[in-house]
């Protein structure tokens, strides 16, 4: 049975916390069993407000201080791993990072969405390296990174008996508003968690609840929590650099610029992502920075579990 919990869903508005420490809360997630940094966000973001404040000043401040490294440097840094594989015909071996992580994948419409703005980013660079469509993915939860082979099928024995509750349907968070993160290396669309999420009898849940419940499944099962993600984070990689800029850096931050007011007062508002609406959530491993890797384990839908429910009470 899932181990899914809510919490209780105290009155609040936005000016109601006008000064949240937003950038003072250990952000990253260690391997541990014994703490979930999922538990402890919700904790102190404890209204649908504040974590979506959380969530937005994250985006916003590291894009900013992304675009000021940016902006000095006048450089991007092309991925030396991709630009192996993709320009000197590298074996997939050259690609040593082995990973165990629950993916989610995205809805046709966010599809559509990364598929109008990577087209805005080939406009004025045409080399730039786009995630393929059919290998996007939001990582909810990255259990292990960058290890070898053995090392993933051990945690795989570990996690097998719990993957049917680890990707059972939960109640379906909501992800809205996108916006492009970007840095050196790559650029992502990142999502905010709806700030009316579902409430059930004074209950709330979020995408955030989400990951903090499959946290648990996995301590659960033994296998501590390993991940590069920093936990306020909701985001889809749609692009990577593989050779340098051709444009100007001028140029390319006035590109962002354009894409980011565009997703802002037009585009973006009209993307609902209800997570797992389409596609049911999966366990992906291997090499899967890229989009590859294999999927140990994929759980139903929403759609194909309501499904499922109505078949059985037809059968009873």
């Amino acid at each position: 049975m899932s181990t899914m919990t809510v919490s209780k869903q105290p009155a609040a508005t936005l000016s109601s916390v006008p000064q949240l420490p937003i950038l003072n809360f250990p952000l990253s997630v260690s391997a541990s069993l014994s703490t979930n940094a999922y538990e402890a966000f919700i904790q102190t973001y404890n209204c649908p407000t504040a974590m979506v404040k959380a969530y937005d000043m994250h985006r916003r401040t590291r894009n900013r201080d992304r675009r000021a490294l940016l902006d000095a440097s006048g450089e991007v840094t092309p991925d030396p791993i991709l630009k192996g594989l993709v320009l000197d015909n590298r074996p997939p071996e050259f690609d040593p990072r082995n990973c165990v992580t629950v993916w989610c994948r995205p809805t046709k419409q966010v599809v559509q969405l990364v598929q109008q703005v990577q087209s805005m980013l080939r406009s004025v660079e045409p080399d730039i390296w786009l995630m393929p469509s059919e290998n996007l993915h939001m990582t909810a939860l990255e259990i292990l990174h960058s290890a070898d082979n053995d090392s993933v099928e051990l945690e795989l024995q570990r996690l097998k008996p719990y993957l049917k509750t680890l990707l059972a349907p939960r109640p379906a968070p909501v992800l809205v508003k996108p916006m492009l993160s970007f840095d050196q290396s790559a650029l992502a669309l990142s999502f905010l968690p709806e700030d009316s999420p579902i409430v059930d009898g004074g209950n709330w849940y979020t995408y955030h609840h989400y990951r903090r419940d499959l946290n648990n499944i996995v301590q659960k099962a033994g296998v501590p929590v390993e991940s590069r993600y920093q936990v306020p984070s909701a985001h889809v990689t749609v692009a990577r650099f593989v050779k340098p800029l051709a444009s100007s850096m001028q140029h390319w931050l006035a590109k962002l610029d354009e894409i980011n007011n565009w997703l802002e007062n037009d585009r973006g508002r009209d993307i609902r992502w209800v997570v797992g609406d389409e596609r049911g959530n999966e366990c992906r491993c291997g090499r899967i920075w890229y989009g590859g890797g294999w999927s140990e384990d994929i759980g139903s839908s929403i759609q194909q579990a309501a499904e499922a429910h109505e078949n059985a009470l037809r059968e009873y």
